[in-house]
């Protein structure tokens, strides 16, 4: 009788044995019908020599990212929205509503991080999203790498409240044209 006791009583008071945590998200940004004006800003391979070109529009209720990625002499198309510092703060992952081609994207954070004056880019891979499809692709804060222009910064830390940029960026290392069409993206743990 009392192992039975001990047993309901560490039942109760755990949370039970198949209980899971449920996911809880914040929206950070959500393209609607509505929207008019684009707040994106592009940001292509130009700036260093690069022959890529893209951009982004608003269409149908959504942000459509599309270009040529051209890897003599850079390679990459961006696009970037500041969001307001705090927006991040709890959370450990991006939930990303996005519809893609075969093609690689990833996401940029930018807080104020700074190392040799130039602000620290923390970039890791979109994972999930079904190709040719609306979906949901996962960026894990886990997974992100700190850089600045392309070079590694070993010792950066990211610390998700300090955010105050967000990035869409295609850089797979291959030529040719993409698109990928975004819905909304959600901060969440």
């Amino acid at each position: 009788m009392r192992s039975v006791f001990l047993i309901l009583f560490l039942a109760c008071f755990s949370g039970g044995p198949a209980l899971a945590e449920e996911e809880q998200c914040s929206t950070i940004v959500e393209h609607t019908e509505d929207d008019t004006q684009n707040p994106w800003q592009t940001v292509n391979d130009g700036v260093m020599g690069g022959l890529s070109s893209g951009g982004s529009v608003l269409e149908a209720g959504s942000l459509t990212f599309k270009g040529v990625t051209n890897t003599n002499g850079g390679g990459f198309s961006s696009v970037r929205l500041s969001v307001p510092r705090g927006a991040l703060a709890g959370a450990d992952h991006l939930k990303v509503r996005m519809k893609t081609d075969a093609r690689a994207y990833s996401m940029t954070l930018r807080t104020n991080a700074r190392s040799f004056g130039r602000r620290i880019a923390f970039r890791g891979p979109i994972l999930g999203a079904p190709e040719g499809a609306w979906g949901d692709g996962i960026i894990s804060f886990e997974t992100l790498k700190a850089s600045i222009w392309g070079r590694a910064v070993p010792d950066a830390v990211f610390d998700p409240s300090e955010t105050v940029e967000i990035g869409l960026i295609i850089y797979d290392g291959k030529d040719g044209p993409f698109e990928m069409q975004l819905k909304r993206i959600e901060a969440c743990r």
